[in-house]
């Protein structure tokens, strides 16, 4: 094959590559946006008596069974198998981060039916995954059969709800080399949200981002958390990061500034609006799940995994 010949190959190939991917991509927006779709038309109906207050802290911002929309807060979480309904499913919508919304979870609708996406976005939801082992954002074994990604701002209550009360009962997984936990930034309450991951970023460079965190998400419980710079400070001498020069000057490093933002870029260029949302192998789930629930699902993902 002549050489202008081969080089007109090579970009039939690159441009069916990138056609290909497009539209996976475009299928992986399509089934998170549906279920966004569906969480608010569930929303929007009678719900059962089946929600439990603990899904929003006591004297929380979050107004009680006050459905989300596009512009503040998420009622009700959803599973990628489309039925809603499991009490404490609670997510911040991406938007304005001034509105309030609510707690209400239903049963599930009975005329529901069970979706699972394409095994094209199946395979796009597994390439998310990043397995880095210098990923300094990540806990568990890079080799874990179950990695789950965590979409979160730390402004979002739900967020710190699950960081603070559900994500240590699925420690036991990550140590006995299950699961894998790739957290990722979607920043989505503006600058006090972007300049709290990018503190994140800079205490883990120290080795101190999940005592970080924590003491962050804390000030999240009872609505979005109000704080600046020399509070942040203040939190990273308390959880022990020993440089705290290096730590504030890192906050201005464009680097995990950059890293920050890549993040936020992939959760909407896949779909997510809303925090938190969790992709655990081809599973998706909008909003704070128990923990019972989300350890069934990593079960089932376990199995899954297995037979792949």
């Amino acid at each position: 094959m002549s050489e202008p010949a081969a080089r007109s190959s090579d970009r039939t190939v690159v441009a069916i590559a990138w056609a290909v991917a497009a539209v996976v991509i475009a299928l992986v927006v399509a089934f998170i946006a549906w279920l966004a779709l569906g969480d608010r038309e569930d929303a929007s109906g009678p719900a059962e008596a089946t929600a439990t207050q603990s899904a929003v802290p006591e004297g929380g911002a979050e107004g009680e069974g006050a459905a989300g929309d596009e512009d503040g807060t998420a009622g009700e979480g959803t599973e990628s198998g489309g039925a809603t309904g499991e009490a404490d499913r609670n997510a911040t919508q991406d938007g304005d981060a001034s509105s309030e919304g609510g707690t209400g979870a239903g049963a599930a609708d009975p005329g529901a039916t069970q979706q699972s996406p394409s095994p094209e976005v199946e395979q796009l939801l597994l390439d998310l995954q990043r397995r880095d082992p210098d990923d300094p954002m990540a806990v568990g074994d890079v080799d874990a059969p179950v990695v789950m990604i965590e979409y979160a701002d730390y402004r979002c209550p739900y967020c710190a709800r699950f960081h603070l009360e559900i994500r240590p009962e699925l420690l036991p997984l990550v140590e006995d080399g299950t699961l894998r936990i790739e957290f990722r930034d979607f920043v989505i309450f503006e600058e006090t949200s972007r300049l709290a991951a990018v503190a994140a970023r800079a205490a883990a460079e120290q080795d101190r981002r999940e005592e970080f965190q924590e003491a962050v998400f804390a000030l999240s419980t009872e609505g979005h958390g109000e704080y600046g710079r020399d509070e942040l400070l203040e939190i990273a001498e308390e959880v022990g990061v020993a440089d705290l020069e290096q730590f504030e000057a890192d906050l201005e490093d464009e680097e995990l500034l950059a890293a920050v933002e890549a993040d936020s870029a992939e959760a909407r260029s896949v779909g997510v609006s809303s925090t938190p949302t969790f992709l655990i192998n081809t599973q998706v789930l909008q909003g704070a799940y128990p923990a019972e629930r989300m350890l069934e699902i990593i079960e089932q993902e376990q199995q899954a995994a297995l037979q792949r």
